[in-house]
């Protein structure tokens, strides 16, 4: 590196005037045009597919829907299932996956596994000496489930909306 003498005129860095204005975050409205506009679909497709209500109950749980609560059928099979204790607590909303029908799973009730909802074999370390074993269990129907996070669900592994309680909310992680 050479140093700068007496003589010599310092340079200045040309910036173009719009990386000098403050930086703009599009609007929703300008996203989802965007987002139209790449699909390249008619505006009139999209004005006649797309409701209010279809975008808020996207979004949003209804009260009057209450979709059955997945049984687990390995329940009487493995052991595991008669825990009495509750893992720690991962997180405090359920997690959405896809579920293979006849594929065997094991969800961690620990609440320490790395790959949360899944176990990953950490309840197997001895010097965290955890005795909560993985629930093995499997699925009847391809389709998304509800998985419990929080770990205190009454109907392993899914949720049954226990994380709802006031204690879990107000819980600490």
């Amino acid at each position: 590196m050479r140093a700068i003498s007496q003589e010599e005129p310092a340079r200045t860095l040309f910036l173009p005037p719009a990386l000098l204005r403050p930086l703009r975050l599009p609007r929703m409205t300008e996203v989802v045009l965007s987002t139209i506009t790449q699909l390249r679909i008619p505006s009139r497709q999209v004005v006649a597919s797309v409701s209010p209500q279809d975008i808020i109950s996207r979004f949003s749980t209804k009260k009057t829907d209450s979709p059955s609560i997945p049984v687990n059928p390995l329940k009487d099979i493995y052991s595991a299932n008669d825990q009495t204790g509750t893992g720690a607590i991962y997180d405090k909303k359920p997690f959405r996956i896809l579920l293979t029908a006849g594929k065997n799973y094991s969800w961690c009730l620990c609440g320490q596994s790395k790959n949360q909802p899944f176990c990953d074999g950490t309840h197997k370390d001895i010097f965290l000496k955890i005795k909560l074993r993985p629930i093995r269990f499997t699925v009847t129907e391809t389709k998304n489930y509800w998985l419990c996070n929080c770990k205190q669900t009454s109907n392993r592994p899914f949720c049954d909306g226990t994380h709802k309680r006031q204690d879990i909310q107000e819980k600490k992680m």
